[in-house]
């Protein structure tokens, strides 16, 4: 599978040149940098942290505040607008707490 730069304006937007995305994308293995999977697309999303005043920077100051790059579904789904690693481990609390409880009602309940 062949991972595939962002266009010069997506790039130019983030502050970045192709060589830095290709430094990026071999330091994740080409992977997403969440899921580890290499999209079918081809295409990883340059995700950043999304802070007040972004919009309105120069390019050379969002580029501190890229965090890696993300298939569609990490950017889209998980990492998207206000995740922040205190969010992260409060969803997988959530989701361990509801694992723990699901084998135990399947197993008092007899249900599959």
């Amino acid at each position: 599978m062949t991972i595939h730069p962002p266009t010069k304006a997506t790039l130019a937007k983030y502050g970045m040149s192709e060589a830095d995305w290709l430094r990026l994308a071999r330091s994740q293995n080409g992977a997403c940098g969440a899921c580890g999977q290499i999209p079918i697309s081809g295409r990883l999303n340059i995700d950043h942290e999304h802070i007040r005043g972004w919009k309105k920077m120069p390019p050379d100051e969002r580029k501190g505040y890229v965090r890696g790059l993300l298939c569609y579904m990490c950017n889209s789904m998980y990492c998207s607008r206000g995740m922040t690693v205190a969010n992260a481990e409060g969803v997988a609390k959530y989701l361990t707490r509801y694992g723990e409880w699901k084998r135990y009602s399947t197993h008092l309940l007899g249900a599959k």
